[in-house]
């Protein structure tokens, strides 16, 4: 499939909105990893959908709507208005249509009123392997739930009497274990206040080959198989 402007735009947009899903969505996640001219349009999506929700304006609606609001919610009120109207009692249904109409708008009220949400600063990346087409790992990590995850694509189980390790390469020091990968299946780690600010600072991951169980000195002991650079998406 040919990564044409007018197609990376379309599979962007989708992407953002997420209605592209199953193999479309992963295979242009791989292009997201292989080209930043594909991650400039998502950003580019993200920047311009998100603004959607600054353009909407408080407007009154008319009293139509609030009619067809008590029809839908209280038909056999809104039905019995007309005769209960007349008799003697008549004053209690609209006392209690006014009461709906204000719960309804100290709702609105209190949900206008909610605190704007914090952005999620997200990392992506690839960890991958020379002259291999696909990557071995997909990677993702999400600020607000402190998560970090690792998908499985094209990695393949470690050699017998071996386990794959995770580390932070930080600035300077030593690495820091994030535990061992399992093969077959997407590893999620949760990151305590010091691993997410050695992750933000120096975004790199590594993997090394170790025995089974993880390296016994806290510090990778065979030999280191790749390394990845995270982006901010």
């Amino acid at each position: 499939m040919k990564k044409t402007p007018e197609r990376i735009e379309a599979l962007a947009a989708e992407y953002v909105l997420g209605s592209l899903i199953g193999s479309a969505r992963r295979r242009f996640e791989r292009w997201m990893m292989e080209s930043v001219r594909v991650r400039e349009e998502v950003w580019f999506w993200e920047q311009k959908l998100g603004q959607l929700g600054d353009r909407v304006h408080d407007r009154a609606p008319p009293d139509s709507v609030w009619r067809g609001i008590e029809a839908r919610l209280w038909p056999c009120v809104v039905s019995a208005r007309g005769a209960a109207n007349d008799s003697p009692g008549g004053w209690l249904l609209p006392g209690w249509s006014l009461m709906a109409t204000a719960a309804a708008l100290i709702l609105a009220v209190i949900l206008v009123q909610q605190p704007d949400p914090q952005p999620d600063e997200r990392l992506s990346g690839a960890i991958v392997q020379a002259n291999v087409s696909d990557p071995l790992w997909l990677v993702s990590g999400s600020e607000t739930s402190r998560s970090l995850k690792l998908r499985p694509v094209a990695a393949t189980a470690a050699e017998l009497g071996k386990d794959y390790e995770l580390w932070i390469v930080p600035g300077d020091g030593q690495p820091v274990s994030l535990g061992v990968i399992p093969v077959g299946a997407t590893y999620q780690i949760t990151l305590d206040d010091r691993t997410r600010a050695l992750l933000a600072n120096s975004r790199t991951l590594a993997i090394s080959l170790e025995p089974v169980g993880g390296s016994p000195t806290g510090a990778p002991t065979g030999p280191i198989l790749h390394v990845a650079t995270l982006y901010e998406l």
